[in-house]
């Protein structure tokens, strides 16, 4: 299943803009804690002062778009956990409305998970200094950045320096990612460096799947 947050800056504004709106008109029939919402309008404000700059292409600065990539992240993590929390399991909340926010709708029919068989195609993108964008495709739909059905997201984990990794135990976990890429920044001292990755599907048990084919990339410093 495809992530259900908007993957470009354009279309999670608008998306966000909408699920802002209905929470806050239904806030009361839905009994979503005041507290929360406050916390989460704060966090749009922030998201909206810093966006607006630099949603303009040809007048942006770069202060201005690293202002705007950290407000997001900061925004979208307390946005899921809102979600989680108020939205995807509260029985108030009609599937229309789901719907309407662009979330997903949950299936009445239960349906058996299993271990994944198939592995993540990565590629890296090191262009940036100190920074990784670890991108990931399914072996078996590459031209897809849906995963397979019954996985939770993408296992990441890495050794940095020295020569590749030949065990499992020489690697590091980095996290689970629910959708394409995963982000990794370094710390200075790392420019240089070769960091090797290893990644693998967990479905929603916490079941994985066989390894990716393990992919590099120098840290540019």
């Amino acid at each position: 299943m495809a992530d259900y947050i908007e993957e470009s800056d354009a279309q999670f504004n608008i998306q966000q803009g909408v699920i802002m709106q209905e929470c806050k008109t239904n806030a009361t029939a839905w009994g979503i804690a005041a507290a929360d919402l406050t916390t989460l309008t704060t966090k749009q404000a922030a998201w909206t002062a810093a966006y607006t700059p630099a949603s303009n292409a040809n007048a942006r600065s770069h202060d201005e778009v690293v202002a705007k990539d950290d407000a997001r992240k900061t925004y979208e993590e307390t946005l899921r956990k809102f979600i989680g929390q108020w939205i995807t399991n509260n029985p108030k909340v009609p599937n229309s409305e789901r719907e309407k926010m662009g979330l997903t709708v949950k299936s009445e029919t239960r349906t058996s998970v299993g271990v994944p068989k198939t592995y993540p195609v990565a590629s890296v993108d090191f262009s940036t200094r100190l920074q990784h964008k670890v991108a990931f495709r399914d072996s078996a739909t590459p031209t897809s950045k849906a995963k397979p059905e019954g996985v939770h997201g993408c296992e990441v984990w890495a050794k940095i320096g020295g020569a590749a990794p030949k065990l499992e135990k020489e690697l590091q976990y980095l996290g689970i990612c629910t959708a394409t890429p995963f982000l990794k920044t370094f710390e200075g001292d790392l420019a240089a460096q070769t960091v090797y990755y290893w990644l693998r599907w967990a479905n929603t048990k916490g079941e994985t799947g066989p390894w990716s084919t393990p992919v590099s990339a120098m840290v540019a410093g």
